[in-house]
């Protein structure tokens, strides 16, 4: 289960001023170097996954310490005030390939039930999916820290572009997924950010902003 928060940002400038922040930096242990991030989502041609509220993504990692590729399996369960609660499994890969059978069995490790990601793949073979959207994005991973609990807090800045590869939308964003601790804790560093800065809660996730640009010819 993953439990995150996404706050938006109104531009780059807002979203940088507050990662370099005094406020922030108090409660950060340490950050990575900036890395791209190149997302494509993936359903059958009828969308059975979607059908089934989950979402297949391809992602490729790649900056000054990395280049791999890493697949993800995601089912919504709620979102609230820029709170999300989800089923989520991550598989690293380092070629960007990987079977329907190694993907159930890696990603069974991450910790929720396994027969909930059996019956999100069953019947479905990897090569069976086609790309809906795509976008790419730049982010920089801190540990964050805040009450008794333990983060992850991420900025991301990048564009989402239309079919026909023109730029619609903006992604600027900062997330914070609890890794260990409370939610009343997740919640009042949300409450902390948005005080200190010009950020809103925001419910809609870079997929479901971006398969709506990709349907909509740009129109977001």
């Amino acid at each position: 289960m993953e439990t995150e928060v996404k706050l938006a940002f109104k531009d780059r400038e807002s979203l940088c001023e507050a990662a370099a922040s005094d406020w922030f930096a108090v409660n950060c242990t340490g950050s990575s170097s900036p890395m791209t991030l190149e997302n494509i989502y993936l359903d059958t041609k009828n969308c059975v996954l979607g059908s089934r509220g989950a979402v297949f993504r391809k992602r490729h990692y790649t900056g000054k310490d990395v280049d791999c590729f890493e697949f993800t399996v995601k089912c919504e369960l709620s979102v609230s005030d820029g709170i999300a609660k989800r089923y989520e499994w991550n598989v690293k890969s380092p070629d960007g390939h990987i079977t329907a059978e190694e993907f159930k069995r890696e990603g069974a490790k991450d910790g929720d039930d396994p027969k909930i990601l059996e019956d999100v793949l069953k019947g479905i073979e990897i090569s069976d999916l086609v790309p809906l959207c795509s976008n790419s994005f730049e982010r920089t991973l801190y540990d964050f820290s805040y009450g008794d609990s333990s983060m992850e807090a991420c900025t991301d800045y990048g564009e989402i572009k239309d079919s026909e590869g023109k730029t619609c939308d903006i992604i600027c964003e900062m997330e914070l997924e609890l890794k260990s601790g409370t939610i009343e804790d997740l919640e009042a560093a949300k409450a902390f950010i948005m005080s200190k800065t010009d950020a809103k809660p925001f419910n809609i996730g870079k997929f479901q902003r971006t398969l709506r640009a990709s349907r909509s010819g740009g129109s977001v």
